[in-house]
């Protein structure tokens, strides 16, 4: 194994024991399939031999196997599990949503665009995106829409109203807050007595 196969996966102890059990071919195949090859080019580069229908069979026949099908599956789980955002990662994105403006992501500045009838230059305010190259991620990630027109180049920002909405549901910002020690904001009763006597008048109607 070469020391570039050796850095480029890191398996976890799990796998480790479940790789153990294979034979290198068996191991590397399968570790190039979970990383998205066909399953006939995971096969050569691991370092099959055979060729054609006589290569199908023997991936066929490994994929058959328990440990290796148990192998595989646990690099498949792993690589989806990455592939999710976490909840840390939605809430950095949102807070950078949050906080981006239109200054961040668009330059002013007055240009001349002509002359009035005495020869006086005409200015007028126009913008520019910022370049990709320097625009920082998470303003990017900010902009919604970009679109060209008759009335040329728009470009939209995530709600900032919005992003700080869905923060303080993931915070719990908007909890229910106790008024006179019984009644919640949400209209839920924390005192049996008040329950009954809610039920009670609510009987009479």
């Amino acid at each position: 194994m070469s020391r570039k196969e050796k850095t480029e996966y890191q398996l976890t102890p799990e796998q480790q024991e479940l790789a153990a059990k294979l034979t290198h071919l068996q191991k590397w195949t399968m570790i190039h399939c979970a990383s998205g090859m066909s399953k006939m080019d995971a096969y050569v580069k691991a370092g099959g031999k055979a060729k054609g229908k006589s290569a199908n069979n023997v991936i066929g026949k490994m994929l058959e196997k328990g440990s290796v099908r148990a192998f595989y599956d646990s690099l498949v789980s792993s690589a989806a599990a990455k592939s999710v955002m976490t909840r840390e990662e939605a809430l950095e994105t949102l807070t950078k949503i949050a906080r981006t403006t239109v200054k961040d992501v668009v330059r002013f500045k007055d240009a001349q665009v002509g002359e009035d009838e005495d020869g006086n230059p005409v200015y007028q305010t126009v913008w520019q995106l910022i370049d990709q190259d320097n625009m920082d991620d998470g303003h990017a990630a900010a902009i919604a829409e970009l679109s060209t027109g008759r009335d040329g180049f728009k470009f939209k920002l995530h709600s900032q109203t919005g992003a700080i909405k869905q923060l303080s549901e993931l915070e719990g910002w908007d909890a229910p807050k106790k008024v006179e020690g019984n009644l919640t904001l949400d209209g839920n009763v924390d005192s049996p007595e008040i329950a009954k006597a809610l039920g009670q008048l609510l009987d009479k109607l």
